[in-house]
């Protein structure tokens, strides 16, 4: 959620910057079923939002009408929208979640800026950010870093994938072959795409043994078998990591398609997800499995 954030940080000190009054919508807590989870942030400004979501779209309209009542008598706030009786779909927010969301309503300007405001950025490493909730109350949030994704290869397949990444907010960094000097501490996920038999091996060997969380390889299951047959012990003794032929099952053909399935199956692998049809879930999709009996 990091470059969300960064976006919503964009969007409030751009409205400071022209002199313009607004204000940051963070959520703070969730029941039931919600769309997002705590710690996601609207900012809203001229009677709209103005960039980010606290909920599916269901309730921004009503906090941009309600923006101007606090702007009036600018103090913090917390309000609460209520979606678990059925009244609510008719007389209420009509959300149909049948959920709770608890929300810390802060106006701004530039001689007033919300706490985030100070927010900054540190390398790699998560930060730990807290918000103070009136006297007795925190709001405590770990921000990680952007995902980080290492792309080897130099072909036409190779941008989507590229766009892709980077649409999603994460940081994907192109590598055109091999590369020995490559950092692999410093990524979350690896693609290998270089078309090259020797190539593909050498990476498997720098990779298979790294930390990397996500490790897959383009090309069919035979090639993949080739592959593991070359490469040392040492980087065989952790072949159950490597996926190949990479991505979902989704269809995929053109380039679009297969950057679509690869950057769906990091996703799922990074969050520590099975990627099967939400419907078949039984717990909220927020919510581990366990959470459900």
């Amino acid at each position: 959620m990091s470059r969300e954030l960064d976006r919503v940080l964009d969007a409030e000190r751009a409205i400071m910057r022209d002199g313009r009054r607004g204000v940051l919508v963070t959520l703070l807590r969730t029941s039931g079923s919600t769309y997002r989870r705590a710690g996601a942030r609207a900012v809203l400004a001229d009677g709209a939002v103005a960039c980010g979501l606290v909920s599916g779209g269901c309730i921004e309209r009503d906090l941009a009408e309600r923006m101007h009542e606090w702007l009036a008598d600018f103090t913090p706030r917390v309000v609460t929208y209520d979606s678990t009786s059925d009244a609510d779909l008719v007389f209420g927010s009509g959300l149909g979640c049948r959920g709770t969301l608890e929300l810390l309503v802060e106006p701004f300007d530039a001689a007033h800026p919300p706490a985030i405001d100070a927010f900054r950025r540190n390398g790699r490493e998560p930060v730990v950010w807290t918000t103070r909730l009136g006297e007795r109350e925190l709001l405590v949030e770990v921000i990680e870093p952007p995902r980080a994704l290492a792309i080897f290869g130099n072909g036409p397949d190779v941008a989507p994938l590229v766009a892709f990444a980077q649409q999603l907010g994460w940081d994907a960094t192109r590598f055109a072959a091999a590369a020995r000097d490559v950092d692999v501490h410093a990524f979350d996920a690896a693609v290998v795409m270089t078309h090259n038999f020797l190539h593909d091996v050498e990476l498997l060997e720098l990779l298979l043994p790294s930390p990397v969380r996500y490790v897959g390889i383009l090309g069919p299951k035979r090639r993949r078998e080739e592959l593991l047959a070359h490469v040392s012990d040492a980087a065989r003794a952790h072949a159950d990591r490597l996926r190949g032929p990479i991505g979902l099952d989704l269809g995929a053909e053109t380039p679009e398609e297969i950057a679509l399935s690869i950057v769906a199956e990091v996703q799922a692998v990074l969050h520590g997800r099975d990627a099967r049809a939400l419907q078949e879930r039984r717990a909220p999709i927020h919510e581990p499995e366990a959470a459900c009996p």
